[in-house]
């Protein structure tokens, strides 16, 4: 291969008469060497070319991938059903109400709901009567966390309880006043009337101020305790104070009259 690679370039005239110079073997090895690396860089940079058209692809293909499930959840998001209606029904009218939710399914409440739970927390903490005390006790405990629900329940179990004290001879009738709002915390004003029954003994009325703060645990599952507290409205923090200014006959609180 050498000699006739060697032979062609050195070549002749057509008469013979003016010869080429002689290529001798290290120049002639030297060219082919050349020769062989131009056509290995050309075979390098032939992949590499391959290799960025590839890369491009996947990148182009990356992206598309990932504006189709943009794309996606947004129409599962667009698309997205609305919750389930929450129906309340009164017990007493067979009315039904349907309840407002947001969009993850969450009932919300109005103030006007929350100023009626505060109102019934009130009345059935506050109130007693030995015929009915073991439900108004049910209902506290079911509009109580847990916390405030232990609080109430050792304070009717104890010894100033008015089970105790007043037993089947008084009852304590609530009457609910005003109700102000800061925040989550309600400050509810309300009249604690003492009436024994025994008529030769004359009822007292004294004034006091509840300080509440509560909190919404959605809708209860179970059927007995959504005729309790059908909004899921909790009590978390419960203290009460005389209100001395309202106080009319400034008469001191009846033993056990108090939880």
């Amino acid at each position: 291969m050498f000699n006739l690679l060697r032979n062609k370039l050195q070549g002749s005239t057509p008469g013979g008469t003016a010869p080429m110079p002689r290529v001798d073997d290290l120049e002639l090895g030297k060219w082919y060497l050349e020769q062989c690396k131009q056509l290995a860089k050309s075979r390098v940079e032939s992949r590499e070319r391959v290799a960025d058209a590839a890369l491009l692809a996947v990148k182009w293909m990356g992206a598309i991938a990932i504006v189709a499930v943009a794309g996606a959840a947004a129409v599962v998001v667009v698309k997205r059903p609305n919750p389930p209606p929450v129906l309340r029904v009164d017990n007493a009218t067979g009315k039904v109400d349907v309840l407002p939710t947001t969009v993850d399914g969450k009932v919300t409440f109005t103030e006007k709901e929350d100023r009626a739970d505060l109102r019934k927390y009130v009345e059935r903490r506050e109130g007693y009567d030995w015929e009915t005390i073991q439900d108004m006790h049910d209902a506290v405990m079911a509009m109580s966390a847990e916390k405030e629900g232990e609080l109430y329940d050792n304070f009717i179990r104890g010894d100033h309880s008015p089970l105790k004290v007043l037993k089947n001879e008084a009852r304590v009738i609530p009457k609910v006043g005003a109700i102000s709002f800061v925040g989550t915390t309600a400050q509810v004003m309300f009249s604690r009337k003492y009436v024994p029954l025994n008529s030769a003994i004359k009822p007292e009325t004294t004034y006091w101020v509840a300080t509440i703060s509560y909190r919404h645990d959605g809708v209860p599952e179970k059927r007995d305790l959504q005729d309790i507290n059908p909004t899921g409205w909790k009590a978390t923090s419960y203290t009460v104070t005389r209100d001395w200014s309202r106080s009319g006959e400034d008469t001191s609180s009846p033993e056990g009259a108090h939880p």
